[in-house]
């Protein structure tokens, strides 16, 4: 599988975690807490894997990555924030919407630019790239490591 084609993949499971948690009634919030966990683990080992290997593999071909670490950094301030809060109040909701669209603002870009960009390495280029970052997204899923 192309590393774009795996990461694109990695967006559509989070997006759907947050369809869960719009699902989840307000006064779950033992629920609440526990998609917003894990979208953060999904969200942490997509990122600490793209940023140690597509990143730097598609630096050359996209001037994008600057921008899209800038906004992980963004994203890891911002998460830390919401943990802060009661998983049953309204600031932990507009905090998890305010997750959701910097993570879907980030996407958007990563998809109609740096994937556009990384594309012109070539098929293979990315199979192998792709398979790289399988591992590494194995690897640290396992290890329990989180990126922020």
């Amino acid at each position: 599988m192309r590393a774009t084609e795996l990461l694109a993949r990695d967006h559509r499971a989070v997006r759907d975690l947050f369809l869960q948690f719009e699902r989840t009634p307000l006064d779950d919030g033992s629920s609440r807490q526990d998609l917003f966990d894990r979208i953060v683990d999904e969200l942490d080992v997509h990122a600490a894997a793209e940023e140690a290997v597509f990143y730097p593999a598609v630096r050359q071909a996209s001037r994008r990555i600057d921008d899209a670490e800038s906004g992980h950094a963004h994203l890891r301030a911002i998460v830390a924030e919401v943990r802060e809060y009661d998983p049953a109040s309204s600031d932990f909701t507009a905090g998890v919407r305010l997750v959701k669209r910097i993570v879907l603002a980030h996407v958007m870009e990563e998809e109609g630019g740096v994937f556009l960009d990384a594309e012109r390495m070539g098929t293979q280029a990315l199979e192998r790239l792709g398979a790289e970052l399988a591992e590494r997204k194995e690897a640290l899923a396992r290890s329990g490591r989180r990126a922020a």
